[in-house]
């Protein structure tokens, strides 16, 4: 039985245990739902043997005139053989979200991103791929990205690669994520594959920099001689370029793992530094050679209340960029040495010195033993004594280099 919808005909409908629909009299497919969660318009229409059940909208957001509009046109459309369902669908998408939307919501949800992963992050999405930052990741298309990598690739083939690798983990982040009322990605497929199905990823050499023997002197004394415009202030920041470059040397550590190290994870007492959350996953437990300790002692007695070892001289934080130093220093020996060079520098020393191959891999915090390393390296621990002789013995090859010995190179800068 149909009734004439009037408005207070439709306030008054209530639940009554299980869903019931009512129909409009003065237009045939015009009906309301009601269930349990509330009232919706709905077209309830027969046609051509097939019953269609199409929702129009909430009560609470149509007045009863405009939802009898929607339901003349839906039905209009049933009759005329087409699919009102696809042409709701489609409209009703939602858009896709923009690249920034897609990143911030990917740092956001992200929990297990390293601080230091996140400002690679932006330096790719937020510098290197600026220009799209307010453009719907549907409208990115592969044309788009091939020749965003090669634009890219003219500058640095690596920052190429990479900035389109953190593309793609956005992007497949937020394909699963972004999803319709069926749980339907509203995001196109990948677009960056485009650059494996074509071979267009960017073949990047290993640098293989590093001070050798023929240099390692000049360097070395460089270095050592290196004093900052505020040496003289006793400051927390004075001669950060020296003593971190040193820190590379005797530690072999990673740019960030200095740069971010702070003074409660020094123990001076002992000789041991501790390395939160590195590279691999874990923490390092790591014992000082003998400059090292001298090294940091006497920064230590400079700190006065900054919680880092190496202050920024700008801010109260760590210090992140000091390339203008590294390179006053490198030219003055005629050539060009980064913090990463001096890690490769620190394993071929000690490789001369012919450390064994568990002591190199603890040297250099490289993962544990996969299953295509030798099943028995799994079982051989390394000690921090074997690890401290073998950090001294590194330290007393860079002081023979330069015809003096720990002790003299600690008395002579570090007393």
């Amino acid at each position: 039985m149909a009734d004439k919808f009037t408005k207070k005909y439709i306030d008054e409908l209530s639940y009554t245990g299980k869903d019931k629909i009512y129909q409009d009299s003065s237009l045939a497919g015009f009906a309301v739902i009601v269930r349990k969660s509330g009232k919706t318009y709905i077209v309830n229409k027969r046609v051509a043997g097939k019953l269609h059940r199409i929702v129009i909208s909430d009560v609470s957001l149509l007045t009863l005139t405009e939802a009898r509009e929607r339901a003349v046109t839906i039905i209009s459309d049933l009759v005329q053989g087409n699919d009102p369902k696809r042409k709701q669908a489609q409209s009703d998408k939602p858009s896709s979200p923009t690249l920034q939307q897609a990143y911030d919501y990917f740092k956001e949800k992200k929990h297990d991103l390293k601080p230091r992963t996140i400002q690679t992050y932006d330096r790719q999405i937020e510098g290197l791929l600026k220009d799209w930052l307010n453009t719907p990741l549907n409208d990115i298309d592969k044309t788009m990205v091939s020749d965003m990598h090669t634009k890219l690739s003219k500058s640095s083939k690596a920052q190429a690669n990479a900035a389109m690798r953190a593309l793609s983990s956005v992007w497949n982040y937020a394909y699963h994520s972004f999803l319709d009322d069926n749980d339907d990605p509203i995001i196109k497929d990948n677009p960056v594959r485009i650059l494996s199905v074509k071979k267009d990823w960017n073949t990047i050499k290993p640098r293989t920099n590093y001070v050798d023997d023929d240099f390692l002197p000049q360097f070395f004394n460089a270095v050592l001689k290196f004093r900052s415009d505020d040496f003289h202030l006793g400051q927390p920041h004075s001669n950060n370029a020296r003593d971190i470059l040193l820190f590379f040397m005797f530690s072999g550590v990673r740019l960030n793992e200095a740069q971010t190290l702070p003074w409660e994870d020094v123990n001076l007492g002992v000789g041991r530094i501790l390395f939160r959350g590195t590279k691999n996953g874990s923490d390092y437990d790591m014992p000082m050679g003998d400059i090292m300790r001298a090294m940091l002692k006497q920064r230590y007695k400079v700190k006065h209340n900054s919680p880092w070892v190496f202050k920024s001289k700008i801010n109260d934080g760590h210090v992140k960029d000091m390339s203008a130093e590294y390179k006053n220093i490198s030219n003055s020996v005629g050539i060009h040495i980064t913090p990463h060079d001096l890690r490769r520098t620190f394993i071929s020393v000690a490789t001369r010195l012919d450390m064994s191959y568990p002591v190199l891999k603890r040297l250099l915090n490289h993962r544990d033993a996969k299953a295509t390393d030798e099943t028995t390296l799994q079982y051989i621990q390394i000690s921090q004594p074997q690890l401290r002789d073998a950090l001294n013995a590194i330290e007393q090859y860079y002081c023979q280099s330069i015809g003096m010995t720990q002790q003299e190179v600690i008395d002579k800068f570090f007393s």
